[in-house]
């Protein structure tokens, strides 16, 4: 009797164990997403790119399945999809603007939000990791035979659907993004002392640099009117000795204390100024007692004539002398100007 009692307990721990499993099993419903087994295991299906302000994501997505096996997934366990639904493989991996490229004039912690679109039922996914280098894949768990799905990718207000059957993209108002070229922001030296400065009784320690310019439908946290693009591009300047001489052996060297930078392209003052936030934009400097100015510039322009210019650069210093000699006496404090015109095209 004591036997046969055992032996029914294992038989109901048994029963209760497979039944648990079952309700577990019977748990999975649309919307649920079960994570895939490697990072990258989806990336023989369908692929498509979508820009996105922040940086690119690159999706990879497979046929809908019924079940997935122990070695398809994280867990290591099998998992079939309920009654009247299927598993949607997605692999996507994103990557954000190289360091120092777009974020400053971008200037938004946005994140995109999304949808997975599918015989018009909408279910919205977790949003991919940015800074994550070996992307995500997982399964969606959909009503139907999700024959016709997409996923549609909201960045602050503008939306973009990549058909996940064939891969194509629509950009809607964001396709000007994909217009923006790797080198888009590349340095350009933009300072010649015989054009900022008379050279011969002036010699200035000055140096001028501009970043671009870039055309963007998104620049400074906000979407470009309708019929309108950004045109934004980054200028440094930096004063650090400002000398002048009197042609009879004597002169005096200044220091500035403060900088007064007056931009516009065509009399159109820029619609954001954004700073750089460090050294570079700083007057002094409390370390080399060098004037610094760096400011992200962003002009309105209309979409069908972009490319204006050129820009145009009041510079005003406010100077202190630091040291005179050859009997010169200079004032004690002066403001020296400048003022140049900034090809930014190329014919």
């Amino acid at each position: 009797m004591r036997a046969r009692a055992v032996i029914g307990s294992i038989v109901l721990v048994l029963s209760a164990a497979l039944a648990a499993c079952g309700e577990e099993q019977d748990t999975i419903k649309a919307g649920d997403l079960i994570q895939a087994s490697a990072d990258d295991q989806f990336k023989d299906g369908k692929v498509a790119t979508v820009t996105l302000p922040t940086g690119r994501l690159l999706i990879h997505t497979a046929e809908p399945v019924d079940s997935a096996t122990g070695d398809d997934t994280r867990t290591r366990q099998a998992v079939d999809a309920p009654s009247g639904a299927v598993l949607v493989p997605i692999s996507w991996q994103y990557d954000p603007w190289d360091q120092g490229r777009l974020e400053r004039i971008v200037d938004s912690s946005d994140t995109p939000i999304v949808d997975l679109v599918t015989d018009e039922e909408r279910y919205r996914l977790p949003p991919p990791e940015l800074g994550d280098e070996g992307g995500e894949s997982f399964y969606v768990v959909v009503d139907g035979e999700a024959e016709d799905r997409s996923l549609e990718i909201e960045f602050d207000g503008v939306t973009q659907s990549v058909n996940l059957a064939n891969g194509r993209t629509d950009a809607g108002d964001a396709a000007a993004l994909y217009d923006i070229g790797d080198d888009a922001l590349q340095k350009t030296s933009c300072d010649d002392d015989e054009r900022w400065f008379d050279s011969v009784t002036v010699s200035a320690e000055f140096t001028c640099d501009r970043f671009g310019p870039v055309l963007t439908p998104y620049a400074a946290g906000e979407w470009a009117p309708e019929g309108s693009l950004w045109l934004a591009l980054t200028v440094q300047t930096e004063m650090r000795i400002y000398a002048e001489a009197n042609l009879l052996g004597g002169g005096a060297r200044f220091v500035a204390t403060d900088v007064t930078v007056k931009p516009d392209i065509d009399g159109d003052e820029p619609t954001f100024v954004i700073s750089a936030d460090n050294d570079d934009d700083t007057c002094p400097s409390p370390l080399t007692t060098a004037c610094g100015w760096s400011k992200t510039l962003i002009f309105e322009v209309l979409a069908d004539d972009a490319e204006q210019g050129p820009l145009d650069l009041d510079v005003a210093y406010r100077m202190k002398v630091a040291i005179a000699w050859g009997g010169h006496i200079p004032p004690k404090r002066m403001k020296v100007e400048a003022s140049e015109e900034i090809k930014l095209w190329d014919d």
